[in-house]
């Protein structure tokens, strides 16, 4: 009899004994496993407005004891415009790594020497061609932990597909964001069934945004010493930006209204800096004349345009 060998089982040294006419042999025989890992595919974010770009999320997690010495990762997609635009970009426990992937779908990307206890997260974006997208992803090694003496070659571990879709909602924008300085905007024209028109700008470079106001969206008021949760002449408009970080740079989020004149701004949040998060909240108000965005979080107003412009950091909802 024959030892039996499958794609992923390693055969071990073999010493073939001839007793008489009967030929017996002898194997030691050692299953080389998987490398334990964790893997997503996600899209971001959710939806996508017109004539922005649908974006998605691909991570893998060393769970093992175990270096993976190479690391390759494939993504393909539906509903991409091939004339539009295509990008992607790694970090490897949050640093940025150049040239890890191409440009263009499906998506390639190669990574080397991904130790235990590393997280690999690449960002896709591109040009959607109509109302929905997907990305699939397979991350796959040719290369062998050490814990297997080098037996085990081309595992794979699959990201499953994720879906974005258009959403067409007047109160709604959003999308992924390449380039630095970029805007999301909502409807902008206001009016008696359009209360309010929301729009982020000076967008950092490679984030999804989105922005949601209108009579359901929703945000967070508890009164407090120096916050009224009564006077309000607007709605809630909520903001997504990236991860939910709070960013080293200001962006904006310059709200139009239809009437009334905003006399400060509640931001309502979830404050991600403390284990557990918790829910907070604290006053935006008017900003020095000169240099608005030193005084960050704070916001001007425009009694022509009735614009508000809030100079902040962070997401969260906000309410005038």
């Amino acid at each position: 009899m024959f030892p039996f060998v499958s794609r992923r089982a390693a055969a071990g040294a073999a010493a073939l004994i001839l007793v008489g006419a009967t030929a017996l042999l002898t194997a030691g025989s050692t299953l080389a496993t998987v490398p334990l890992a964790t893997v997503t595919m996600n899209p971001l974010p959710a939806h996508y407005s017109a004539g922005n770009l649908a974006g998605f999320r691909t991570t893998y997690l060393n769970t093992d004891t175990s270096t993976i010495s190479q690391l390759f990762l494939s993504v393909t997609t539906t509903g991409s415009d091939p004339a539009g635009v295509y990008y992607a970009s790694a970090r490897i426990n949050g640093v940025t790594v150049s040239g890890a992937c191409s440009q263009s779908t499906p998506f390639a990307c190669s990574f080397r020497n991904i130790k235990p206890g590393y997280l690999v997260v690449v960002d896709l974006a591109f040009t959607p061609s109509g109302a929905t997208t997907t990305a699939t992803g397979t991350w796959s090694s040719n290369g062998a932990p050490t814990s297997d003496g080098g037996t085990s070659h081309g595992d794979t571990w699959d990201a499953g597909t994720a879906t974005s879709t258009l959403r067409a909602d007047p109160d709604y924008a959003g999308g992924f964001e390449v380039a630095a300085n970029g805007e999301v905007a909502n409807l902008q024209l206001v009016s008696a069934s359009n209360l309010q028109a929301t729009r982020l700008g000076k967008l950092p470079a490679g984030v999804p945004a989105t922005v949601h106001d209108g009579p359901d969206a929703t945000g967070v008021c508890t009164p407090t010493t120096t916050i009224s949760c009564t006077g309000f002449v607007g709605e809630w408009s909520e903001v997504s930006v990236g991860d939910g970080q709070t960013f080293p740079s200001v962006f904006t989020v310059i709200i139009t209204f239809y009437k009334g004149t905003p006399k400060a701004f509640v931001h309502s949040y979830v404050d991600t800096s403390v284990v557990p998060n918790v829910q907070a909240e604290e006053l935006v108000t008017a900003c020095p004349k000169t240099d608005p965005a030193s005084g960050a979080p704070c916001f001007t107003w425009d009694s022509k345009t009735k614009q508000a412009t809030i100079y902040t950091f962070h997401n969260g909802s906000y309410k005038g």
